[in-house]
């Protein structure tokens, strides 16, 4: 599990879940309530899906405490590779894309002035695959539902990064950065996301 950088604000460890744990976890989301995924606006959620169409799958704590402590974890290892202080994790929550499913190009942080303070403390994105395209591995297959990146750094020659997802595969990008999910073709895409900020951002937000 060798962190990987495919850019100066883009990064990846293959293998962070083993193929049965990525099994477990999506028939755990199969079997949670879900319900159509919102979006932030102007300090609101609200149902957007002209901007996202999936959804949230919805689990007690402890659950995801489990999972969550992993992630943060993880990126506490980086985190002098990442040359941030970021060791707070906001989520993590669980989505899963079906066939027609996409998320438009936004950021994960505050764009506008009434957005939760939460929002404006991202630093960084993570988001964690539990499946991908190939049937070798026994999981559920999609296809479709790249995650599309924009990069910002002038010494990048091709900006736009696209990234497939494999099951297992956890993905690192600055919060700051442009991103999309591509409309899914076909199967049901699954995976876990979460935001690193710093404690303090978190106490701010939490009077706020």
């Amino acid at each position: 599990m060798y962190l990987q950088f495919i850019t100066p604000n883009i990064a990846s460890v293959r293998g962070f879940l083993s193929v049965p744990e990525c099994a477990q976890i999506i028939q755990a989301m199969d079997e949670a309530p879900r319900e159509p995924a919102q979006v932030v606006r102007a300090g609101e959620s609200i149902l957007d899906q002209s901007l996202r169409f999936c959804f949230d799958h919805h689990f007690p704590d402890a659950f995801k405490d489990k999972i969550g402590d992993r992630l943060a974890r993880r990126f506490g290892y980086h985190r002098n590779q990442f040359a941030s202080d970021a060791d707070y994790l906001y989520g993590p929550y669980f989505m899963s894309y079906e066939k027609g499913s996409y998320f438009r190009t936004h950021r994960d942080v505050a764009n506008h002035k009434n957005d939760p303070a939460r929002l404006a403390a991202h630093r960084w994105s993570l988001l964690l695959y539990l499946n991908g395209r190939d049937s070798a591995s026994g999981l559920p297959t999609f296809d479709g539902g790249a995650l599309i990146l924009y990069e910002t750094d002038p010494g990048i020659r091709d900006r736009r990064v696209v990234i497939v997802p494999e099951p297992g595969m956890l993905v690192f990008f600055r919060s700051a950065l442009m991103h999309e999910v591509a409309i899914l073709h076909d199967g049901t895409r699954y995976a876990v996301a979460g935001w690193m900020a710093t404690s303090r951002d978190q106490a701010i937000g939490a009077r706020q």
